[in-house]
């Protein structure tokens, strides 16, 4: 199995980012302030938040030894750098010739608008679904059709959300089902997430 996620992971990734970062200091306070409303947003909002930067400094902790098990996926992950000062968390199992052949990859981002940025910048990739994973606003996309990887994009409060990439060889002979593995791994995580209090 390739590094592909991980490549459209870091792009969308560096894309929202960059979008969350954007100010338009042209306009004077008042005439900001004299626009009109802005359209409502197709991303519904979150009804009982969960708090990602409780763990967004450790995101191996997004998944217990137990789900990862439950999911077939091998022990102990590992902690990345990702990108903005931020960390990911990737658990790998491999064959015995040391081929990957499932792989989960989690990162989170706080203080930004990811899913309206995704929402608004994804729709024309080869599948694009805006959906909920228990209540939650998510959108799952995937960039090859061909191919068994799913980034779900989960939004647990307002301005933070988790990046899930779910990839397995099993579903080679039907990727799309990377798709719905990826939400119920992604179920899981917000279990794991403490409500904001």
């Amino acid at each position: 199995m390739r590094n592909y996620p991980l490549v459209g992971a870091i792009a969308t990734w560096a894309m929202i980012a960059l979008t969350g970062c954007e100010t338009d200091t042209s306009a004077s306070p008042q005439l900001a302030q004299k626009s009109p409303a802005q359209p409502a947003s197709p991303i519904p909002q979150v009804k009982k938040p969960r708090d990602v930067a409780a763990l967004a400094r450790r995101p191996c902790e997004l998944l217990t030894t137990q789900q990862a098990r439950e999911f077939g996926l091998s022990l102990p992950p590992k902690q990345y750098d990702f990108v903005l000062g931020t960390l990911g968390c990737k658990w790998a199992t491999t064959s015995d010739n040391q081929e990957t052949v499932r792989q989960v990859n989690i990162s989170t981002l706080i203080n930004n608008s990811t899913l309206e940025v995704v929402y608004s910048k994804d729709q024309n990739r080869p599948f694009f679904e805006l959906t909920s994973i228990d209540d939650y606003p998510a959108i799952a996309t995937r960039t090859n059709k061909e191919i068994p990887i799913c980034d779900i994009y989960v939004k647990p409060a307002e301005r933070q959300s988790f990046t899930l990439t779910y990839e397995s060889e099993d579903f080679r002979s039907n990727p799309q089902q990377s798709c719905e593995v990826g939400k119920q791994v992604a179920a899981a995580v917000l279990m794991n997430l403490p409500l904001k209090s």
